[in-house]
């Protein structure tokens, strides 16, 4: 593996200039890093720990993320797994994971390599006996104690510690990623989620063990003056894991390194952590907004995530073996987004080190699935080995699609009986219970309102009122009945909403920035109070030797750990560039708050669906709305809104047929609408999608029943923006 690996590291730099990227572009990036990666020495050490077994507080996702960090190191940064050290549960002891910080990265690590240290599991605080008034978070290990009257030593790692240990490195290319949190507010979950901090009021002090290693870490003369963490929210914030369909994992980890695999070279550091810090906020809502820590540092990272991958293209997974004589593979999947991943059955991934080398998904189990390799690739010669990298190559999405529902554990018996029987007369809607895995949850909103009662001396009455709320227990807008309604007038009232939040779900999973291959790229800009461009997306895997446009000062530095926030009645647009060799057609869409569907058009008296039916020509681009007097304003509730760009090789012929419909109930042909129908419209995208991906679907041999989707002629990008 050392050959290997210095043999890499020896032609890193021709790698970059073969696809195009000069220095002038990678250099600013990482610099140093960059640097230090090209010399035959450089090494990738890792540090991994994960608690879900502690006596009194279980959690059940931290060493899923242990596993999610391992397989990314491996596959996507190159690290060599020996260099790899985990730590779980019951070898998670303060001790040992001092020690192995120690003997594995202190006195490992040289200047110039690489070095990474991951914690999952609760967090809390402690106080200092001598100083009442000093508080510090800490992380707690598997060896947790409760504190006592008589001593109320825990054996927790202070934070002063890690970040002690971090600084003792001798290398500055060194990050912490702390998957935890630090506040117990008295409940250890949060809607669907598990709140990861130790469930207990009471506050420890740290043990004298951990005093006496820490003032030795003090007493080094080799302290690096920095210090850079990743963490999961700010200090006040939760920490939040998920149950997914067949794993938990926690929100910030698994978002984290899915958006690494599918990062590519060219792509900065705090475009991709603001990508993941996006994907948590639509979650978990501004519970858990992810933070970039850097202790005593005053410039960026000088670890680069995006800058270890000079070995690999941008991928959906891996295959981690291979058996049966070559015929059946395993694959890691951590590249695909959670969605899609639910309903992946069925779908065709393509091996990137083989031209010809095609995989049907047979069977998932979690994060893990087995593929049989098709009949007439070039694989079956048993060329395919563990660690060649996959992407989605065919899209399988079933056409039945639904919405689950959870119901609030708050709700009495006989209102989740009713809820149940109400919920099943709503097609394509299911409710399960208060902790499963859901897309929103259905409960009584707090109670504010006041029945007079005939006695003031009577306690007060609150009329019961129902309303949708998200993962996160967060109210969405505009879907708060009036108090009183029963249960089942309630479900009736939310159908509309329930069916927009379905929409909005099916147009999530067209997304495809990461395996779509067309030469597309869409930017979006505001012109008022400011004009500026603020984001920008094309797929990943398009190859184009472009430029996107230079976003302003102010964009990039909101860009740099948190969501794109736009002021609500700030004018927007979007410009589309068609840098392929065919045309292409767009559909533009967005979703507010409360799960409302609007379409955008482009010009002329079709302005509403223009762009369906015409296409933009190779090389063109093109201002989405076009007419200066059309305004597109940042519009809805205050929360997450979310603009999807839909582009294709074929015309969107059943989409503008359910909007035309649509139309004529309404007369209404405005430029920008909300549509009545939503459902409707996005089946119809999905349909139109899988028409346009019949030709290379049969290429392929491929016969399902479901939506099969060539990820080669369609492109969705997404813009995510807070609306403030």
């Amino acid at each position: 593996m050392g050959l290997k690996r210095r043999e890499f590291l020896q032609q890193a730099g021709r790698v970059l200039a073969a696809i195009g990227i000069s220095e002038a572009i990678w250099l600013p990036l990482g610099d140093r890093y960059l640097q230090a990666l090209a010399q035959p020495t450089a090494r990738k050490l890792a540090l991994l720990v994960g608690v879900d077994k502690y006596p009194d507080s279980p959690l059940h996702g931290c060493v899923t993320d242990v596993e999610l960090q391992r397989e990314l190191l491996i596959y996507r940064f190159g690290f060599v797994p020996s260099d790899i050290l985990t730590l779980t549960d019951a070898q998670a002891t303060r001790e040992n994971i001092e020690t192995a910080f120690v003997t594995h990265l202190t006195q490992q690590a040289k200047p110039g390599d690489v070095v990474v240290f991951h914690f999952s599991g609760c967090g809390s605080r402690v106080s200092f006996g001598e100083s009442p008034g000093k508080i510090q978070n800490s992380l707690v290990p598997a060896d947790d104690v409760l504190p006592l009257l008589a001593n109320r030593a825990v054996n927790d790692i202070l934070e002063e510690t890690l970040l002690l240990l971090m600084r003792s490195l001798a290398t500055e290319n060194a990050i912490a990623i702390l998957d935890t949190s630090y506040h117990y507010r008295g409940f250890p979950t949060n809607g669907n989620f598990r709140i990861r901090s130790r469930p207990r009021p009471t506050i420890g002090q740290p043990s004298l063990g951990e005093l006496t290693f820490a003032a030795g870490l003090k007493s080094s003369q080799n302290l690096r003056p920095a210090a850079t963490v990743l963490a999961a929210g700010a200090d006040s914030q939760l920490a939040a894991e998920q149950e997914w369909n067949g794993f938990t994992a926690g929100l910030f980890t698994y978002a984290l390194t899915q958006t690494l695999w599918l990062a590519t070279p060219a792509s900065s550091f705090s475009v991709n952590f603001s990508r993941a810090a996006g994907n948590v906020e639509q979650i978990a809502g501004l519970s858990q907004q992810p933070q970039i820590l850097n202790h005593n540092l005053t410039t960026a990272p000088a670890v680069n995530f995006s800058n270890l991958m000079l070995n690999s293209p941008a991928s959906d997974g891996a295959v981690t073996a291979v058996e049966e004589g070559g015929k059946t593979v395993q694959l890691w999947l951590g590249g695909l987004s959670p969605g899609v991943l639910e309903c992946c059955g069925g779908s065709v991934f393509a091996v990137d080190s083989s031209e010809g080398a095609r995989l049907l998904l047979r069977g998932r189990t979690g994060l893990s699935a087995k593929a049989q390799v098709v009949d007439g690739s070039a694989s079956t010669n048993g060329e395919l080995t563990a660690g060649e990298l996959v992407r989605e190559e065919i899209r399988v999405l079933p056409r039945n699609i639904g919405l689950t529902v959870a119901l609030d554990s708050g709700l009495e018996r006989i209102e989740r009986v009713d809820a149940t029987s109400a919920f099943a007369t709503v097609p394509q809607v299911s409710a399960v219970g208060s902790e499963q895995l859901a897309d929103c949850r259905f409960g009584r909103v707090p109670e504010t309102t006041k029945v007079e009662t005939v006695s003031p001396h009577e306690p007060a009455l609150y009329q019961s009122r129902y309303g949708l709320f998200s993962l996160a227990q967060i109210l969405i807008p505009d879907t708060e009945g009036d108090g009183g309604e029963a249960v089942k007038v309630a479900v009736q009232r939310l159908t509309p909403q329930l069916k927009a939040l379905q929409a909005g779900k099916l147009l999530r999973l067209t997304v495809n920035e990461g395996s779509s291959r067309l030469k597309v790229r869409a930017v979006l800009a505001t012109l008022a109070p400011q004009a500026r461009a603020v984001a920008q997306r094309e797929p990943v895997r398009a190859g184009g030797d472009y430029r996107l446009e230079p976003l302003s000062g102010e964009s990039e530095k909101s860009a740099n750990a948190h969501i794109l926030c736009l002021g609500k009645s700030s004018r927007i647009q979007c410009r589309l560039y068609n840098d392929s060799d065919r045309p292409v057609y767009f559909a533009v869409f967005c979703t507010d708050s409360a799960g409302r569907l609007s379409v955008l058009g482009a010009e002329g008296k079709d302005s509403s669906v223009g762009g369906m039916s015409r296409a933009i020509a190779p090389g063109e681009n093109l201002t989405v709305p076009a007419a200066e007097a059309i305004r597109w304003a940042v519009s809805g509730p205050i929360g997450l809104a979310e603009t999807f760009i839909i582009f294709s090789e074929s015309p969107f012929a059943q989409t503008l047929a359910a909007i035309e419909a649509e139309m004529q109930q309404t007369r209404d042909a405005l430029p920008i609408r909300v549509l009545l129908n939503p459902l409707n419209v996005a089946r119809a995208v999905l349909e139109d999608l899988h028409a346009a991906s019949i030709p290379g679907v049969q290429k392929l041999g491929i016969s399902t029943d479901d939506l099969a989707l060539d990820v080669n002629v369609w492109a969705t990008l997404s813009f995510v923006y807070r609306v403030v």
